[in-house]
């Protein structure tokens, strides 16, 4: 292990976690700033001489929030094909990857691989069963998908909106899920309606929703919330009445998040 000048250092292009909220790069700013870096980030020399990072890219960037000169990393020598699997591996391993991050770090490493979904899943540690309904995730329409990423629906939400085969019943049945705050039991419910309904024509689908398209400022303030917070957030949006959703995952990010609310 080095201590390395974080100038040195460059992203992985390789990296599935696509969003990284300010809140949760200042919230592990703060611990690093407090107890410094716990564990070394994971880095290899590319063509130019400069270290290249496998794994540690969020502590990288909170480590210059937090004002550090250098960091430690671990060097190791690998190739370029050897260096994208593993990060893709170490990554899609990570618990804080949203379901939609997974499943493209899934598509990624079959690609790079030219592997099965089995013989993905054994390079993981996961289930064959596991990675298909991961990458299933990526039939839904990018707005769908868009929740998926923001926790405003889950994964259980998505796999039941897959039986539905019209793209657009699809995202009208996935609003109204956002909008009434359905669970994955009742969602799977209001999609076996749809399907009774349909009768075999896939169009009748979106008529018998019944309800029109979700409004984008609703979305692009659910997507600053997130933004903001660094947690899935939720809005039930009525005439007379609405609600605002702050989903907290334990008392340290309910703390955490209360103290951000507090402070802005």
């Amino acid at each position: 292990m080095e201590q390395v000048e974080v100038s040195k250092l460059v992203p992985n292009p390789h990296q599935p976690r696509k969003v990284i909220s300010e809140a949760d790069l200042q919230s592990l700013a703060d611990s690093i700033r407090a107890s410094g870096i716990l564990q070394p980030i994971l880095a290899r020399k590319d063509s130019q001489g400069r270290f290249e990072i496998v794994a540690g890219e969020r502590r990288w960037r909170a480590a210059q929030i937090a004002g550090l000169q250098k960091v430690p990393v671990i060097v190791r020598e690998l190739k370029d094909q050897d260096s994208a699997i593993f990060a893709l591996v170490e990554n899609v391993q990570r618990e804080d990857l949203n379901a939609i991050e997974k499943a493209e770090g899934f598509q990624l490493l079959m690609q790079k691989l030219g592997a099965t979904q089995e013989e993905v899943a054994k390079q993981v540690g996961f289930e064959r069963s596991t990675v298909a309904n991961f990458l299933r995730l990526l039939d839904l329409p990018e707005a769908v998908q868009a929740h998926v990423s923001r926790g405003t629906l889950s994964m259980g939400h998505g796999r039941a909106l897959l039986a539905l085969s019209d793209r657009e019943a699809i995202e009208l049945c996935a609003e109204e899920a956002v909008r009434a705050g359905l669970s994955v039991r009742a969602l799977e419910a209001k999609v076996k309606e749809l399907l009774e309904v349909s009768k075999g024509d896939p169009t009748k689908a979106s008529a018998a929703s019944g309800k029109k398209a979700r409004p984008v400022w609703l979305n692009e303030l659910e997507e600053s919330l997130v933004e903001a917070l660094g947690t899935p957030v939720s809005i039930r949006y009525g005439r007379k009445r609405s609600q605002i959703i702050i989903e907290c995952a334990g008392r340290e990010e309910f703390e955490r998040v209360f103290q951000r609310l507090k402070e802005a």
